[in-house]
């Protein structure tokens, strides 16, 4: 921006400030950028938030955090296999617990795989990666864009060693 320009500007914003109270002020700085004519950008924000609820062996958390969510083509040969046409991989996390979940497109849907972590003040659950052994062990529903999905996983759980079953439940909601 020229000199000119920017005493333009600062005239402009005066003016506009006098004409309409101060209000305008924080409307009017917009139109002053270094970018020529253009008016600068809005300050970006990120995803948006949303709420999702996990719960381990009756223990609950929610996440206020974003939700990841990507559709793409099944992939039979992964590991674990995916079923369906499409899956849904979602993704959320935050400081105490993080999931994800590979959705199939089927109806009802089925959960081709999933994790979850979960921290306790003793200590953390842990469902590393897996594919669901059978059609009863995770159960999932899908109502528009929210899911929820059930069942039963091999953990490590605080004061045990070793892998046991552990029952979870997670509700989220794609954007």
């Amino acid at each position: 921006m020229t000199n000119t320009d920017n005493r333009r500007c600062r005239q402009y914003v005066a003016h506009t400030a006098a004409a309409l109270g101060v209000m305008a002020l924080g409307a009017g700085l917009p139109a002053c950028s270094g970018k020529g004519d253009h008016p600068a950008a809005a300050p970006s924000s990120g995803p948006p938030l949303a709420t999702t609820t996990v719960m381990i062996d009756g223990n609950k958390h929610t996440m206020i955090a974003a939700v990841d969510c990507t559709r793409s083509a099944a992939q039979p040969n992964a590991s674990p296999p995916e079923s369906g046409d499409l899956t849904t991989r979602i993704s959320v996390h935050d400081d105490s617990a993080s999931v994800s979940l590979a959705i199939s497109d089927e109806q009802p849907p089925a959960v081709d795989g999933f994790a979850i972590s979960f921290k306790l003040d003793n200590g953390q659950y842990q469902l590393p990666y897996q594919g669901t052994k059978s059609p009863t062990q995770v159960q999932a529903t899908k109502d528009g864009k929210s899911y929820t999905v059930t069942g039963t996983g091999q953990a490590t759980t605080p004061g045990q060693s070793g892998l046991r079953d552990a029952t979870f439940g997670i509700h989220v909601t794609c954007p």
